[in-house]
């Protein structure tokens, strides 16, 4: 004869089973993989952007640099001086874990900011939540950035939203690694807030050489 002890122990065994049954089958682990995130918190293992880098300067950059900076409304004084000192345009970059640090440095002088990546964790399988941290813009603007990683885990891309000059709007920036690491490579696109239809983007290609 069953006590009722023994009743109600094997009633909470069930139950237990049950519970773990329900929670391995449970949609939301199976959503914790790669394929099923566009945003990464951390870098493939085998990408690191840490370093020293020199700007690459071409006459065809130039022209283009010229065009960028026409549409964030520059004027031609303002251009011509940019151009002629972009060839001194540096980034040293500390990337370690979910942070990465950034120092750019020209002639006019020098500004650092610190993005912090949210997204899927490929080790330790876990999601957080989108992470919005103040940083300094080049023109030394303090905005919010949000930032992770795309491509399973190969190009870094970054937002710095709200920015009041150029009209307002937010900067988008994807970083990644050419010529087995020895390129930086970073797509800039400015996203005017009263951006009209048709209108094109200010948008340039930074590569970099490494300086280490």
């Amino acid at each position: 004869m069953t006590s009722d002890v023994e009743v109600i122990s094997q009633s909470i065994e069930s139950f237990i089973t049950e519970t773990a049954i329900l929670v391995t089958e449970s949609p939301l682990q199976e959503v914790h993989n790669a394929e099923s995130y566009e945003k990464w918190a951390l870098s493939a293992n085998d990408v690191n952007l840490t370093g020293l880098w020199k700007i690459n300067v071409s006459e065809d950059f130039k022209k283009k640099y010229d065009v960028y900076l026409s549409r964030l409304g520059q004027p031609a004084l303002v251009r011509s001086i940019a151009v002629g000192i972009v060839d001194f345009t540096s980034e040293d970059i500390d990337h370690i874990g979910y942070n990465m640090t950034i120092r750019g440095k020209n002639l006019r002088g020098a500004w650092d900011r610190t993005l912090i990546s949210s997204g899927w964790d490929h080790t330790t399988k876990q999601v957080s939540s989108d992470i919005d941290n103040p940083v300094q813009t080049a023109d030394i603007e303090t905005v919010q950035a949000e930032s992770w990683w795309e491509d399973n885990g190969t190009v870094h891309v970054s937002w710095m939203k709200g920015v009041k000059k150029y009209g307002g709007g937010d900067f988008e920036s994807r970083r990644y690694l050419e010529q087995n690491g020895e390129v930086l490579v970073c797509e800039s696109i400015f996203h005017q807030s009263n951006d009209e239809e048709g209108t094109d983007n200010a948008a340039i290609t930074w590569k970099f050489k490494r300086d280490d």
